[in-house]
């Protein structure tokens, strides 16, 4: 066994200490985390969202990497004024695009809630 030597300020030299052990153990928790977030953002791509706008008279379907995959319109609508279709179009795209992050949210809780962190860590 090593001899502790007392340095300044009654530090000891010579012997591990259990803050290092732990701090190894952080480390190596964040570096697991940081792999699970990566493969989680690379899942995104593949995690589709689909809502509807107007009484179902717009229906769109997103990814979770905030990408737009189909806008599909009911023909009853294609005869209506446009501006309507565009302003049932733009609330159909928010409405898409809140369910994306309620989506991703749910994603990432699971992750961080498996290692015992913060679900508002991210």
């Amino acid at each position: 066994m090593a001899k502790k030597i007392k340095g300044f300020g009654g530090r000891s030299y010579g012997q591990k200490s259990k803050k290092a052990g732990d701090l190894n153990e952080l480390l190596k928790q964040a570096q697991k985390a940081q792999e699970q977030m990566e493969s989680l953002e690379e899942s995104f791509k593949d995690l589709e969202v689909n809502v509807s706008a107007g009484g179902g008279a717009i229906k769109i379907t997103a990814t979770c990497d905030y990408r737009i995959k189909a806008i599909e319109v009911d023909d009853e609508l294609k005869e209506e004024d446009f501006e309507i279709l565009q302003d049932l179009i733009v609330a159909g795209v928010n409405e898409a695009l809140e369910a994306i992050k309620k989506r991703r949210d749910e994603e990432y809780a699971k992750v961080t809630g498996s290692m015992g962190l913060p679900k508002d860590i991210i």
